[in-house]
């Protein structure tokens, strides 16, 4: 009876290992079936690209300091302002049609007030002062 026994175990366990062995083999193939092929990849576009902007820069220098413009396109920015020494800065406007800095001297007795003023001129800015 002995013998029986450990031959049903032997048989039951081999049994057991056979199936998962099968379910194993299923479940890999089933996930590895796409592996090595080449993707699919779907690329749709609502506008046709454009080209960015020209961007330029222009700096001004002259009584109170100096002003440095930016153009993107016909749109106008500050990239900087730097008073000379004995003078204040002060941006007024910033864009993005217009650019305004007013330079304002610390001694009554000097040149007062000198405003800049820049705007985008076939994108390019272009600068006068008061």
């Amino acid at each position: 009876m002995n013998g029986r026994r450990i031959l049903l175990i032997a048989l039951l366990w081999l049994g057991t290992v056979a199936g998962a062995s099968a379910l194993s083999w299923g479940v890999i193939s089933a996930a590895g079936g796409g592996v090595g092929q080449p993707s699919r990849v779907t690329v749709t576009s609502t506008e046709s690209p454009s080209a960015a902007p020209a961007v330029s820069s222009r700096t001004w220098s002259g009584t109170g300091g100096r002003v440095t413009a930016i153009c993107t396109g016909e749109a106008i920015s500050l990239g900087s302002a730097f008073p000379d020494v004995g003078y204040t800065v002060r941006p007024y406007e910033s864009g993005p049609e217009r650019l305004r800095v007013d330079f304002e001297s610390k001694d009554s007795d000097d040149y007062g007030e000198v405003k800049v003023f820049a705007s985008c001129v076939d994108g390019r800015p272009e600068f006068h002062h008061e």
